[in-house]
């Protein structure tokens, strides 16, 4: 190692810029620039010419004593959060416990179990009474420290209270007095739960601590990994991966842009991936803030992470929804090639890069990227913001477009972006001249782009005119409601996990609770008993009493459970799962008395009007019959050009409804297993479906956010309800007046009165 005198040389100097250092002697110098002012100001001359390394952050060459200078602590500790980064909310980390944790150990000859007082950076735990955890925090039992990053220490627990498992990240205890970090960590409590949005980790508490208390923040539990882990070995992802991933953190951007908050901190860290469903959700909100927040940090550290950081951050600048743009593409940039694009051996050297370096276009670097995916990450890692897409929902829309080069693109894949952001595509629709738009859109074909370019351009600014009242502020998607058999109240299944109970005359939240682990997909009230029945995504199907909404029992299936349905005796529930098994469970007995399996996820099942058959419909693009006692096949029919998701027995005769992707609503006689007709004219692909009490009429819920009555007879659409600004995934007729409740996306619920549609 070579030697340092009173300064470091200037050859030294260039070699730490450059990276050409072996370790040790880079950790030697970066010590001694931490207290050097006069080798800093050295090295900031020549690290960038003209411009010295302090104006790349903002206010520090007036906050630069040369013993306290905020900045190499700064650079330090983000070249030690890059080699350590904090692994995710995710219950896929090693179950090791850390140091100073308590384990549980055989009691000895019997004597009673006294808890052990957490240690380390865990005092602040109060001892368990359960062996099983490590410690406690007011009502949550800690089960394991899942991982400790910049500001925290993430943990898994158990909510006494509501009886699930959540994540607590609580702020490092050196921070705890330090009120500008309380500051910041509490904002990131607010930011967080400000956003309702599937590819958004959701927020359940932000405590207030009191006086000598910690701060801590209550969070959604992850069953994933993080994209920094698939990355781990520096190899691409599959093209298509790459644009589906980036898809829906650009919805969960666009979620948080919304209300005008700027994450910071785009990186593969910060990115989680469910295990089940390989859904992306957006974490970490520990360095967003409103556009118009000032400052709460007077040292003039840099923010974010250097491999990710946009240009403006690296120069201290205000860091816009842009500024997310241009770390979402590096992110991508790496997917795409398996390098980050700006990577260099020292953190002054990643900020050069970002600052001067253009990277090679992906395409060139990994010939398995198309040229239109290629375009778009180039784009967002313009250097100028102005040169990046307008929007985070733009780039999702494209993306979208390009997922669907790569096969038929569904809903279940598409995320939501923000309705607002949605209406500012109008125009972009019209400037073409960007080639990353143009690309997207030459690619797609048939794909999502030119969809929703279609929906903005033609459709009319309003359906028919039928009233409608809003059910407001669910907590996120509702994917299925349904009326009580006297009308009088809609259940509603949320992604949060809850189930809402809404009194429709006065449209108040008459009951809310938490009732599956993860997204609520289906509810359905009993035909006669006071029961409801719920599914969910932690494989359990669940029956509750209406009167008290205690749970009465529950069945777990092998995976997340999709479709739902009371037998019309009530007597039995069927159910249909992801991994394509079907289900038929007896309310009284509490047994499961039939199950068989088919090729495909289950995403639809129903009963016969009779009792007698049982439909399913999924992935496979089949529609199945089978008999309810017995799960024999009786017929197997085919039609459907993509995913079915929806299917519905008309409540009198043989008629079947299915609906699903690409605008199919189809119509076929269960007796004879036959296609009777067609109906044309949706806007999107088709989520729910409905018959009407007679048979004769049809309700539809699309994508592209409108409801659609069909007299069947004539194939005509006779009503078109428009109001919700992303899709209807359900709708419900109500069994005592003339009345159509839809659920969307968008977290609303609207009931409409059809008094007035002609008979």
């Amino acid at each position: 190692m070579n030697a340092i005198a009173d300064h470091l040389s200037e050859p030294q100097l260039r070699d730490l810029i450059n990276g050409s250092v072996d370790e040790q002697s880079a950790a030697s110098w970066e010590k001694h620039l931490e207290d050097c002012g006069h080798c800093q100001d050295a090295l900031q001359t020549m690290a960038t010419g003209e411009i010295p390394i302090d104006s790349l952050v903002a206010d520090v060459k007036s906050l630069n004593p040369p013993d306290q200078s905020a900045y190499w602590p700064a650079i330090k500790a983000i070249d030690e959060e890059i080699k350590t980064s904090l692994s995710g909310i995710s219950t896929s980390a090693a179950d090791t416990p850390a140091e100073g944790t308590s384990s549980v150990a055989d009691t000895d000859g019997g004597l009673p179990f006294v808890p052990a007082k957490p240690t380390g950076d865990l005092e602040f735990l109060e001892p368990s009474d359960d062996p099983a955890y490590i410690g406690k925090l007011h009502h949550f039992q800690i089960a394991r420290v899942v991982g400790r990053g910049g500001m925290g220490i993430v943990l898994e627990a158990f909510d006494t209270h509501l009886q699930r498992s959540v994540a607590i990240k609580v702020l490092n205890p050196q921070y705890q007095s330090n009120d500008i970090a309380r500051q910041r960590f509490c904002r990131e409590g607010r930011a967080a739960a400000a956003i309702a949005h599937e590819h958004v980790v959701s927020m359940y508490q932000v405590a207030k601590a009191q006086e000598g208390e910690v701060a801590y923040l209550v969070m959604q539990l992850i069953d994933g990994d993080t994209l920094e882990n698939r990355l781990r070995d520096g190899q691409p992802l599959p093209p298509n991966e790459v644009a589906r991933i980036a898809m829906q953190t650009a919805a969960g951007l666009s979620a948080a842009h919304e209300r005008d908050m700027v994450h910071r901190d785009i990186k593969p860290a910060n990115i989680l991936i469910e295990t089940k469903t390989d859904r992306v959700k957006l974490t970490d909100f520990g360095l967003a803030r409103t556009t118009d927040d000032v400052k709460l940090t007077e040292t003039g550290m840099v923010t974010g992470t250097p491999l990710y950081m946009s240009p403006e951050q690296t120069l201290g600048e205000t860091a816009d929804e842009r500024s997310d743009l241009f770390s979402l593409g590096a992110v991508m940039y790496e997917m795409a090639t398996g390098v980050a694009p700006f990577q260099a051996p020292s953190a002054l050297g990643v900020m050069q890069n970002i600052m001067n370096v253009t990277p090679d276009a992906p395409h060139k670097v990994n010939a398995g990227i198309t040229r239109p995916l290629s375009d778009l990450i180039m784009s967002l890692l313009a250097k100028k913001p102005a040169d990046r897409p307008e929007s985070a929902s733009s780039v999702a829309t494209a993306l979208a477009s390009i997922v669907n080069e790569y096969g038929p693109i569904s809903p279940l894949q598409v995320p939501a972006v923000a309705a607002s952001e949605v209406k500012k595509l109008s125009g972009s629709y019209r400037r073409l001249e960007r080639r990353w738009v143009l690309a997207a859109w030459l690619a797609g074909v048939v794909g999502l782009l030119i969809a929703v370019g279609t929906f903005i351009a033609m459709r009319p600014d309003s359906g028919d005119n039928f009233p409608s009242v809003v059910l407001p502020d669910n907590p996120g998607t509702v994917w299925s409601i349904d009326f009580a058999p006297d009308g009088k109240q809609i259940a509603a299944a949320v992604e949060d996990g809850s189930v809402r109970i809404w009194n429709v005359a006065d449209q108040k939240l008459l009951k809310s609770f938490n009732a599956h682990r993860g997204i609520v997909w289906t509810t359905a009230y009993h035909p006669d008993r006071p029961m409801l029945v719920t599914s969910g995504d932690d494989s359990l199907v669940k029956l509750w009493d209406t009167d008290t909404f205690d749970l009465i029992r529950q069945w777990k299936a092998t995976s997340a459970v999709r479709g739902v349905a009371f037998s019309p005796d009530g007597t039995r529930i069927v159910a249909g799962d992801r991994d394509g098994q079907l289900h038929v469970y007896d309310l009284d007995r509490g047994e499961e008395v039939a199950t068989t399996t088919h090729e495909g996820s289950i995403l639809g099942v129903d009963y016969s009007a009779d009792g007698k058959l049982i439909a399913s419909v999924g992935s496979d693009k089949i529609v199945r019959l089978f008999d309810a006692d017995t799960l024999e096949l009786r017929q197997s029919m085919t039609g459907h050009d993509g995913p079915i998701y929806n299917v519905k027995f008309a409540p009198v005769g043989d008629k079947l409804a299915t609906v699903g992707w690409n605008k199919n609503v189809r119509i076929w006689n269960s007796e004879t297993g036959t296609q009777t007709s067609e109906l044309i004219g949706s806007e999107g692909d088709i989520w729910g479906v409905s018959f009407c009490a007679d048979g004769t009429h049809l309700v539809t819920g699309e994508q592209m956010g409108a409801a659609r009555v069909w007299e069947i007879a004539t194939g005509d659409a006779v009503a078109t309800l428009r109001g919700h600004t992303s899709a209807v995934h359900n709708v419900s007729l109500d069994p005592t007046a003339h009345r159509i409740a839809t659920s969307s996306r968008d977290g609303t619920i609207r009931v409409w009165d059809m008094s007035g549609l002609e008979p």
